[in-house]
């Protein structure tokens, strides 16, 4: 045998391998697709019943769970005689492959058929509904089916054509363009597969590639240092396309969003409001659920890097009474943070996100009465942060296992609004990064107590957070500036800005937003995305707003990316950052707190910066 012909045997080998490990993969992910159907098919259902016939509803159910059923069939007989790593030439996963897009296609074509069923020309909230259910089962579909592109093309394709074919037959321009809007967003999804995709047939690659250069170092040790560059590269390419996911994913919920709390303060009778909230607790149950795996995807990768610094307690507390204390009222609970002089040491954002992490979970297993946050210090110094609830409370036996992941108690009809069971696996990890722990005492039917314990910190005198008053609402009048260059996102903030009485400009780059201020146009705040188009950043807005209005307004950073440079970045510029998808009632909490920190505006704009300043 030549060597040319060696070497292309060992190119068709390391094809193979990955090609298995892909079908591998793909049909490992069935699971969890079974989750998402089932959440989306209630969601259709649950919204079709009040508008369309009832056979209709229950004749696509019956062939939905039929589709379902036929995808359990091709999963068990996989289970049963799964595929090893096959010869290039061996058609066995090549053929597992195409069953599994067969299955898609089909897929495709029953949820597309809900555009013709369940949207009604006379009713056009219908249309919104079907369609607010078909964009979220296409776009969650592409993460989990990118190992076999073909299974995405078929799926999307089916349920596309479907709504174009349908906005075609109504011969009315607006249905005419919402169905090429929506062929769009198939081609966009598409090519996100595409990406993913490619980056997934690298990233096995370069594992097989790591894993023979292992075994080898056993008799080359010359060969580390590669090794090692080939685990970086590894590494970089899995933070490269978790950056891409945070941005491409959340955007569209992140619109969504702010749509659907727009629409939750129109005046609705009451079968229109039900609807809306049921739009809206879908929504937060699939940002939950993304912004879950991710976080777990973030931690595996090693992509956050906490930047340690002394935190006020009190401070801390006061952000955290805002976001929630809604939520809670709501539910009837009685939600109090007890005052504290204490600081600690540790990353202002990550402890946010663990304590918040943790009040998420009192309120949301607490059916009457309150959830405590208090703060003390131990004997060991350090400070100890406590969530206090009188829920359901935990057994011994479930204690030692509430920190591991998808693991969930008290939710045995595994209801997607209560997430994955991934909150308290992130918040110990995420701990652990600050030196810090996550423990709990609990018993059932009396309520739990959640701690935190980190090292203790003296008072950092520089860094004092000025925060508005607790319950004060500084939203009306406020004078905003947003830039985004996602139209839908500039339309959906912009309309959610206004019905809170806040006087918002939207404008889609850093040269509009300049022109507005030469005009005397004022801001005590700008909200900026971090990635516009032609390679603009949000950093380059805030340098020209803050160069062309004094005093400069307060500053934040919108984005979905979580590279700790930019963090760094945002730190050092003394910018606040938000990840999408952003809740409006996080939104209207982080609007409260920018206030009490924005300057106040004269009356005229005679203090605008001039060139030759």
């Amino acid at each position: 045998m030549s060597v040319a012909q060696s070497v292309a045997g060992a190119g068709a080998a390391a094809d193979a391998r990955v090609q298995a490990e892909c079908i591998r993969t793909l049909y490992r992910q069935i699971p969890n697709s079974f989750a998402a159907a089932l959440v989306v098919t209630v969601y259709m259902v649950a919204t079709a019943l009040p508008y369309s016939p009832h056979p209709w509803v229950w004749g696509w159910l019956a062939v939905q769970l039929l589709a379902q059923v036929y995808r359990a069939w091709i999963y068990f007989r996989y289970r049963a005689n799964p595929p090893d790593v096959a010869p290039a030439d061996d058609p066995t996963l090549s053929r597992w492959g195409r069953t599994y897009a067969s299955y898609m296609l089909v897929a495709g074509l029953v949820w597309g058929s809900t555009i013709f069923l369940f949207a009604h020309g006379d009713k056009p909230i219908t249309l919104a509904l079907t369609l607010c259910g078909l964009y979220g089962i296409a776009g969650g579909a592409v993460p989990g089916n990118a190992y076999q592109p073909s299974a995405i093309y078929a799926f999307v394709g089916a349920i596309f054509g479907a709504v174009a074919l349908k906005m075609g037959l109504v011969h009315d321009f607006d249905h005419i363009v919402l169905g090429l809007a929506s062929f769009a967003f198939a081609g966009i999804l598409f090519m996100f597969c595409r990406v993913q995709h490619r980056t997934l047939i690298e990233g096995f690659a370069i594992r097989f590639e790591n894993a023979e250069l292992l075994e080898a170092l056993k008799v080359q040790t010359a060969e580390a240092e590669a090794a090692r560059q080939r685990a970086e590269q590894a590494n970089l390419a899995k933070s490269q396309f978790l950056a891409a996911a945070s941005h491409d994913l959340r955007q569209p919920l992140y619109a969504l969003g702010l749509f659907s709390a727009s629409l939750q303060s129109l005046k609705l009778d009451a079968q229109a409001d039900d609807i809306v909230h049921r739009i809206q607790a879908n929504i937060e149950a699939m940002e939950g659920l993304f912004e879950g795996l991710l976080d777990v995807s973030k931690l595996d990768a090693g992509v956050i890097k906490p930047q340690i610094a002394a935190v006020p307690i009190a401070g801390l507390f006061q952000r955290l009474e805002q976001y929630f204390a809604a939520t809670a009222a709501d539910r009837g609970l009685k939600l109090r943070f007890t005052g504290s002089g204490l600081w600690a040491r540790g990353d202002t954002m990550l402890l946010e996100r663990i304590v918040g992490n943790l009040i998420a979970n009192a309120i949301r297993y607490t059916a009457r009465g309150g959830i405590v946050v208090g703060c003390r210090r131990m004997a060991d110094d350090r400070v100890r942060v406590e969530v206090w609830d009188t829920g359901i409370g935990i057994s011994q036996a479930d204690q030692a296992r509430i920190f591991e992941e998808f693991v969930q108690i008290g939710n045995p009809e595994r209801d997607r609004r209560k997430g994955l069971g991934l909150g308290l696996a992130i918040a110990q990890r995420t701990a652990a990064l600050m030196d810090a722990r996550v423990s709990v005492r609990s018993r059932p039917g009396k309520g739990s107590a959640f701690c935190i314990d980190l090292p203790r910190a003296e008072p950092d005198t520089t860094s004092v957070e000025a925060e508005s008053p607790a319950g004060e609402d500084l939203v009306r009048g406020l004078s905003v500036l947003v830039v985004d260059d996602e139209q839908t996102v500039r339309e959906a903030l912009g309309l959610l800005l206004g019905r809170w009485g806040v006087k918002a400009d939207v404008v889609e780059s850093g040269a509009e937003a300049k022109a507005l201020l030469a005009t005397g146009a004022r801001y005590r705040i700008l909200l900026a995305d971090y990635r516009l188009r032609e390679g603009e950043t949000g950093f380059d807005v805030i340098g020209i707003v803050r160069a062309a209005q004094d005093p400069p307004p307060v500053c934040c950073l919108i984005t979905g990316d979580m590279d700790p440079d930019l963090l760094s970045e945002a730190r050092a510029l003394n910018v606040a950052l938000l990840h999408k998808p952003l809740r409006p009632a996080k939104l209207r909490a982080l609007l409260n707190h920018l206030a009490s920190q924005a300057p106040v505006l004269p009356r005229s704009p005679k203090a605008l910066k001039t060139p030759a300043e």
